[in-house]
């Protein structure tokens, strides 16, 4: 039985997704034969046909097979008495080589936010007192200014700018 390219790209699609949606027994092993006849006739015989369809029904068997292999509770290690404390021990000495190996760069890392702080401060109370500083020097000011001889007048702004109206030029 021959078919075309198209149709039988569209038979293989249609098995891809029939074998999907076949229902697989729980926990035991399967083989082809066991698949193919779960499967509708008409996608068993065209498995027979289309050596992709093949390649990938032995996929599923394989993959499947495989990973019961993996959920059987005999295969599963168990862990000993005391795998918890190896552990817990081996990530603190990692910790400590870790802290060891840093040095000074980590005791920068810890002092940075005190010293962010206290950057911080200083730079409050020296704005607060720069600040008083000109106030009083401001009030010292005034305060000489009324005891000169002279009166003292603000100077007259220059304006250098004159405008001139010329007639017949606006």
């Amino acid at each position: 039985m021959t078919t075309s390219g198209k149709g039988r790209f569209e038979k293989c699609e249609r098995f891809r997704e029939e074998l999907e949606t076949v229902q697989l027994p729980g926990k035991e092993r399967i083989d082809r034969k066991e698949l193919l006849v779960k499967m509708v006739s008409e996608f068993g015989t065209h498995a027979q046909e289309c050596r992709s369809c093949l390649d990938a029904l032995d996929d599923l068997v394989v993959t499947r097979n495989l990973l019961l292999a993996g959920t059987d509770e005999r295969m599963v290690a168990q862990p000993g008495p005391w795998f918890s404390s190896r552990v817990m021990k081996a990530i603190a000495a990692k910790e400590n080589e870790l802290e060891q190996s840093e040095g000074v760069w980590q005791s920068v890392r810890r002092l940075a936010p005190r010293l962010a702080a206290v950057s911080a401060l200083v730079l409050v109370l020296a704005g607060t007192w720069a600040v008083e500083v000109r106030r009083n020097d401001l009030a010292r000011q005034s305060a000489t200014a009324g005891e000169s001889l002279f009166e003292a007048t603000p100077a007259a702004a220059l304006n250098d700018d004159v405008l001139l109206g010329v007639e017949g030029h606006r």
